[in-house]
């Protein structure tokens, strides 16, 4: 006896399912190859399926790189709306959303984001994905403005400090090692000392 059809949402939800299964092993694939080594056979090897296959997820390695980075892009922008309560201090969302931004771009789809650049994608595409990222800046530099304001940060140029911040911390996602001695939470309490410990008022 033959099953019920799937219904379109049933159909809809294990598109989505699969499709980010092939970004998360193409996220994989760049990270370890790098982006312009990768080919989509390499993909498909990582993923166990026909290169044809990713065709009906994807057209292109831009267009796959593009995904990568805007999944790691949303997950960001969420740790900034997690970061963003107002009766904490500048310092206090500083330190809450950079916490956040150390462990999600030491995943697959961070590591894709910090280990490419906006130059490796199509115009249209770069576009967007630059736009993402200074967002992320802006954002930032609100929350260093806001911590000198209220005294929970010494004062500094903003733009220069921003700037360091996303350098040192981008460095995790090129380094961290999951099976290293240290564990990420350890490591992302070391770095806040010296980072954020460093730019705290006295």
């Amino acid at each position: 006896m033959a099953g019920r059809p799937k219904t379109k949402s049933e159909t809809s939800a294990k598109y989505e399912q699969r499709k980010l299964e092939v970004l998360r092993a193409a996220a994989r694939t760049f990270n370890r190859l790098g982006f312009h080594i990768a080919t989509l056979d390499d993909v498909a090897e990582e993923l166990g399926v026909t290169k044809p296959a990713l065709y009906y997820y994807a057209k292109s390695k831009d267009e796959i790189l593009f995904a990568c980075g805007q999944l790691a892009l949303d997950a960001l922008q969420g740790a900034l709306e997690t970061s963003g309560e107002e009766e904490l201090s500048g310092l206090d969302r500083l330190t809450r959303f950079f916490r956040l931004y150390a462990a999600i771009i030491c995943e697959d789809f961070g590591r894709c984001l910090v280990l490419s650049e906006p130059r490796d994608l199509a115009t249209r595409s770069r576009k967007a994905n630059v736009s993402g990222r200074r967002a992320l800046n802006l954002a930032v530099r609100d929350m260093i403005r806001d911590g000198i304001e209220d005294g929970s940060i010494r004062p500094c140029d903003e733009r220069v400090l921003a700037i360091a911040l996303f350098d040192a911390f981008n460095g995790l996602g090129r380094w961290f090692d999951p099976k290293g001695a240290l564990e990420l939470p350890a490591i992302i309490d070391r770095y806040l000392d010296i980072f954020i410990g460093g730019i705290a008022a006295r």
